[in-house]
């Protein structure tokens, strides 16, 4: 999708979002724009917002260090993309188990 609104959340085409989605994992660039926007958004909605601290970046490591702080002190979960990828797998018997790990090494 595309956007012009900093937050995706305010965009027209974000309805993609399943109704009831109560966890939301939120990667991408400009962490202390797009990122920090979007997680802003999606906070008061009572969604579970997870923000990747691996998978986001700024130009300016202060900027990406300050949103997720800011973030964090919203109610976002800081988390990285090792701890999600294991949270959705769940178990070490899935059957995506071994294509993950090789992803990670």
């Amino acid at each position: 999708m595309s956007k012009t609104a900093f937050s995706a959340a305010a965009d027209p085409g974000f309805s993609a979002l399943p109704a009831g989605a109560g966890e939301v994992v939120v990667a991408g660039c400009e962490a202390h724009v797009c990122v920090l926007q979007t997680v802003l958004s999606l906070l008061p909605g009572g969604h579970r917002v997870l923000l990747v601290a691996d998978a986001v970046g700024s130009r300016d490591p202060a900027d990406r260090t300050a949103a997720i702080d800011r973030a964090r002190q919203h109610g976002a979960e800081i988390v990285t993309s090792e701890m999600v990828l294991f949270e959705w797998l769940r178990d070490s018997q899935h059957p995506k188990f071994s294509e993950v790990q090789k992803l990670l090494k």
